[in-house]
């Protein structure tokens, strides 16, 4: 099941620690900007039968606008993970609602 999640959701769960946020885009996109505490992995290096899931820790994907994470999110319950978060609108659903980014 693929469960979308606002921005401003993601956020929360992020603070809480109760998410981890992993951007599925390129090196050379998360270098130029990402959201704050996301780890990379990018969507060619994905492995849905051998990523990991902390447990206890729900994993949210996110991308640019949405398409490459959604991709992800088939990739891991194509694997057997019965249930994947993702960021709905990606990097840009994130800075139209006004959140902040890490810009280098």
């Amino acid at each position: 099941m693929l469960i979308e999640l606002t921005p401003e959701d993601v956020k929360t769960q992020i603070e809480s620690g109760e998410s981890i946020l992993v951007d599925v885009r390129e090196p050379a996109e998360y270098e130029d900007e990402r959201i704050p505490g996301a780890l990379l992995m990018p969507l060619g290096l994905l492995h849905g039968d051998q990523f990991p899931v902390p447990s206890g820790t729900r994993i949210i994907l996110m991308c640019h606008l949405g398409g490459r994470s959604a991709q992800a999110a088939d990739q891991l319950m194509s694997a057997g993970h019965k249930t994947v978060h993702h960021l709905k609108g990606g990097l840009e659903a994130w800075k139209e609602a006004g959140l902040a980014t890490q810009v280098y």
